[in-house]
């Protein structure tokens, strides 16, 4: 049940890591800015509290909750800021290479979560697949450059923020769990606001913005991202709450696989929209890594 949602769901965010992309490079140059557009949209969820939301009466329930909604804001800036200042292709696998690392490490200590030997090498494989995926060459960087330090920090944000999550959902159910995370991932983006430095950046940059976005085809495309963004993340998430986040959290090596190729077509094909240069060597390390991943997957199923 669990691993077609977790597929669908790491396909609609492979579309939105090559969006983000592009709106950093072509509309949103600010990653802290960004942060604070995707956070703010997450405000309305509180108006769900009453349908259906089980409040926790545990002062440390609501700690859990409201430090993974942080660790979310957290991984989305540290995330960004690696898409800035590298190629997507390569830092988003880098990504998806130590995120399940961290999450193995911190859910056989936070919950106990204990997997077989099959799935254990299915995991390594994933892993070995979004690292070899991640090795850049390119104008601006050769090998695993200090860019790719983001990555990994982002990785390590992203692993808390996976691992809180399952730990809540298994105690106060999917919907409530989901709806209080991200409701407090929307008041820390608030706060955000409230930073002298955002809010400079705000007043610097405020007659531009509105510039940019009073065009039709940005409009759509930062609307389609949002879309795709929230699609992609209930799925993911209602994944984690129905199965294994270490195994759940492993199938991002999907995610990444199939951006590689999304990458590939606009490249060829829309490479005004979106263009990233490949060698030879790049060529033949991303096709093995998408055979790995392939194999990953079949021992997971």
């Amino acid at each position: 049940m669990w691993l077609p949602i977790a597929l669908l769901g790491y396909g609609s965010l492979a579309f939105v890591a090559i969006l983000d992309k592009f709106i950093l490079t072509k509309t949103v140059s600010r990653p802290v800015v960004y942060v604070f557009y995707t956070c703010i949209l997450l405000l309305p969820v509180w108006l769900l509290v009453p349908f259906g939301v089980v409040l926790p009466s545990d002062l440390l329930i609501w700690s859990v909750i409201a430090f993974s909604g942080l660790m979310f804001v957290g991984f989305l800036w540290t995330m960004y800021i690696g898409f800035q200042k590298s190629e997507v292709s390569h830092v988003g696998p880098l990504l998806g290479a130590v995120t399940p690392l961290f999450v193995l490490g911190l859910g056989s200590i936070f919950l106990n979560e204990v997997l077989s030997g099959k799935q254990i090498l299915a995991v390594l494989i994933l892993v070995v697949a979004c690292g070899l995926i991640s090795f850049e060459q390119s104008k601006l960087n050769y090998g695993w450059h200090k860019g790719m330090l983001w990555g990994i920090l982002a990785g390590f944000l992203a692993a808390i923020y996976y691992v809180g999550s399952k730990y809540i959902y298994d105690i106060q159910g999917f919907f409530s769990g989901f709806i209080l995370i991200f409701g407090f991932s929307g008041l820390f983006g608030l706060f955000l606001f409230l930073s002298p430095e955002v809010r400079k950046l705000f007043k610097s940059k405020e007659k531009k913005l509105k510039k940019q976005a009073s065009t039709t085809k940005q409009i759509v495309i930062i609307g389609a991202n949002k879309i795709l963004s929230v699609v992609g993340m209930v799925l993911v998430q209602y994944a984690i709450s129905l199965g294994s986040v270490s195994v759940i959290n492993a199938l991002v090596g999907f995610q990444y696989g199939f951006l590689v190729v999304l990458v590939a077509l606009l490249s060829k094909f829309k490479p005004k929209f979106f263009r990233e240069d490949y060698t030879f060597v790049e060529i033949i390390q991303e096709i093995l890594a998408v055979i790995l991943i392939g194999i990953g997957l079949v021992l997971l199923i």
